[in-house]
């Protein structure tokens, strides 16, 4: 009960503190940074989750994937990963040539391709590919309209399982026509939820009313609005952002 409302206590009930969170990354692509400060977090929702099936919509140079696989490896999980992206750019990331695809392929290859696909097509090419209530883990960093990225999350959402999680980059973006923040206000009305505010944002959604284990404990209930009764957990947030905002920054420096 105490580690519920005491911050540092916090840390180490939800595993904040574990050693798989300062592993090295496999890969850096540091002319795209915009993810790194993220890849501590998504050692750690990896192992809270423990996909079965893991997917990523827009992987571009791959500092996010590789992150995700790297975990799911270090973890033991019996899981299988795909990457699905064009990798020929849009108009928030930039056109880029086939050099980024073969960086990312060739990475895939000699790291991770006994359990990682990467389909290199579009979001909606990739849809009948997977089966209803299959993906447990699905990370939407495509094209960042308001429009794209919820057709994104909408034509996808049939897709998780029940107890699925999603995340969402770029929340705390709101300039360039960028409306993934709009659309993420919007669902957390409907599911339970957390986000990060720093390297651009990072929304976290549970397809589950009630999420298990230590999520629970972590993620905002669907609706959540701030009162005085909320102390408490308003400082438990602050703790948990400082801290994955310091181990990411890490990896940065």
């Amino acid at each position: 009960m105490l580690s519920a409302v005491y911050p540092p206590l916090a840390l180490d009930r939800l595993g904040m503190n574990s050693p798989i969170l300062h592993m090295k990354p496999v890969n850096l692509h540091v002319e795209t940074p915009a993810w790194v400060q993220h890849i501590p977090f998504a050692w750690w929702i990896v192992a809270q989750v423990r996909p079965k099936l893991l997917v990523e919509l827009g992987t571009h140079a791959g500092n996010s994937y590789f992150a995700f696989c790297l975990a799911l490896r270090q973890i033991g999980l019996n899981a299988q990963a795909v990457a699905v992206d064009t990798w020929q750019g849009d108009e928030h990331a930039g056109n880029y040539g086939d050099d980024i695809y073969q960086k990312v392929s060739a990475i895939n290859e000699t790291q991770f391709r006994s359990f990682s696909s990467l389909l290199r097509m579009t979001f909606d090419e990739a849809l009948p590919r997977f089966k209803d209530g299959s993906i447990d883990l699905l990370h939407i960093d495509g094209l960042h309209t308001y429009e794209a990225v919820r057709h994104d999350f909408e034509t996808w959402r049939p897709k998780m399982s029940p107890n699925g999680v999603v995340l969402f980059h770029d929340t705390a973006e709101y300039g360039r026509n960028f409306g993934v923040h709009r659309l993420f206000a919007e669902l957390s009305r409907e599911y339970p939820h957390f986000e990060f505010h720093h390297s651009h944002g990072l929304g976290m959604l549970s397809m589950s009313p009630q999420p298990r284990g230590d999520l629970g404990l972590m993620l905002r209930p669907a609706g959540w609005r701030q009162s005085p009764l909320s102390y408490f957990r308003m400082r438990r947030e602050r703790r948990i952002r400082r801290h994955f905002y310091r181990i990411g920054a890490a990896l940065h420096a």
